[in-house]
C-alpha cells in the first residue's frame, strides 16, 4: 500500500490525469478531489468530465454543464460537463463544414448530411478527445483533470482513435487513386482540397494519441474491494498498457477501516474486501501505488466534504 496516497503527483507535475474505471466506483469523486488539491497547490487547474451520466455538478453543487466554470469556493479551479447536447453542437461547430466539404466531394449532397453523421454513435466521445488536446495544447491550464467515462467506454473511445488515425492514411491513398472520376462527378462542390481537410484530421488524431501517450499524462484505475472491479481494473490496466498510455496507480475505494468492523457484517465484509486488496498489492504494488480511500460516513457533496477526500488521496499536503 502506498503510505503517500497520490502525494507523489506533486513532485512530478503532470499535465493530464485521468481517472478510469467501471460506473459507480468513485471516479467522479477522486477526480474532484485531485482537482480541488492542484487547485489549492496554486495550479490553473481545469476538472473535466466525459462520463455520458455526469455527476460532477451535482458533487461540486455548482451547476458546470456544458460551459467551463469558475469554482467560486476553489480559486484556480473551473470544471466542465460535456453532456451529449452541448458536445454535438460544438463538433457541427468545428468540424461539421469539413465534413460536408470531404462527403460532397465524391456524393452529391447538400449540407443536411452534417447533422446525420453528427448523431452518430460516438461522436460525442470522439469529440471529448478533441476537446481535451484543445485545451491541453491551448496552455491555458496547469493540469486538466479528466473524469471519464465508464471503462468500456473509454477503451473503446481509444480505440476507436487508434483506428480512426491508421485508417484516415488509407482514406487519403484512396482518394488520390479514385481522384480524378470523383471531380468529373461533383466538379464545384468542395471549396477546399478534400485531401488537405484528411491530413489535417490525420494530424489531429495523431496528435491526440500522442497526449494519451505523453509522460505528463498519468492514469489511475478506480476500483472496489470486490471480485468484479478487481477483474475488470486489470483488463483495462492490460488495455491502456496496449495502447501505451501510463498507468501509474490503482485507487481501491469504499475500503472499511478495523475501526468501521465492528459489527460481525461488517467484519465479514472486510475479511473479503482484505483478500482483494491483497491481490491487487501483489500484482501491482512493485510497479505501480496502490492507494487506499477508506468508505465515508457522509456523502460526498460540496468543497467541505471533498476536502475529506483530498486528505485521503493526499494525506502529506500542506495544511491550509
Amino acid at each position: 500500500m502506498s503510505a503517500e496516497g497520490l502525494s507523489f503527483l506533486d513532485e512530478e507535475k503532470p499535465r493530464i490525469v485521468m481517472f478510469c474505471g467501471k460506473g459507480g466506483v468513485g471516479k467522479t469523486t477522486s477526480a474532484s478531489a485531485t482537482a480541488l488539491h492542484f487547485a489549492r497547490g496554486g495550479l490553473r487547474t481545469l476538472l473535466i468530465s466525459s462520463d455520458p451520466t455526469p455527476s460532477l455538478s451535482d458533487i461540486l453543487e455548482v451547476d458546470v454543464r456544458g460551459e467551463i466554470t469558475p469554482i467560486e469556493a476553489a480559486p484556480g479551479l473551473d470544471a466542465v460537463e460535456l453532456d451529449f447536447d452541448t458536445v454535438v453542437e460544438m463538433w457541427k461547430e468545428k468540424f461539421g463544414k469539413e465534413v460536408y466539404e470531404v462527403i460532397s466531394s465524391f456524393l452529391p449532397v447538400d449540407e443536411e448530411i452534417i447533422e446525420y453523421v453528427a448523431n452518430a454513435p460516438g461522436i460525442d466521445q470522439e469529440f471529448a478527445l478533441s476537446y481535451i488536446y484543445d485545451l491541453y495544447a491551448g496552455g491555458g491550464y496547469d493540469v486538466i483533470v479528466w473524469d471519464t467515462a465508464p471503462a468500456g467506454g473509454t477503451l473503446s473511445l481509444i480505440n476507436l482513435q487508434d483506428k480512426f488515425y491508421r485508417h484516415l492514411g488509407d482514406a487519403a491513398r484512396l482518394y488520390v487513386r479514385v481522384r480524378n472520376a470523383l471531380e468529373a462527378l461533383t466538379r464545384g462542390r468542395a471549396k477546399r482540397d478534400p485531401l488537405q481537410i484528411i491530413a489535417e484530421w490525420e494530424k489531429l488524431s495523431k496528435s491526440v494519441l500522442e497526449m494519451l501517450k505523453d509522460k505528463g499524462t498519468k492514469a489511475f484505475l478506480v476500483t472496489i474491494p470486490e471480485a468484479l472491479g478487481v477483474n475488470q481494473t486489470q483488463r483495462v490496466a492490460r488495455e491502456l498498457a496496449r495502447y501505451g498510455i501510463n498507468v501509474s496507480g490503482v485507487i481501491v475505494n469504499y475500503v472499511l477501516t478495523p475501526e468501521a468492523a465492528a459489527s460481525e457484517f461488517n467484519r465479514s465484509r472486510r475479511e473479503m474486501q482484505s483478500k482483494y486488496i491483497a491481490a491487487l498489492e501483489r500484482q501491482y504494488g512493485d510497479e505501480m501505488h496502490v492507494v487506499q480511500m477508506s468508505l465515508l460516513p457522509f456523502e460526498v457533496k460540496g468543497i467541505e466534504a471533498l476536502d475529506a477526500v483530498e486528505k485521503l488521496l493526499f494525506p502529506n499536503r500542506s495544511s491550509d
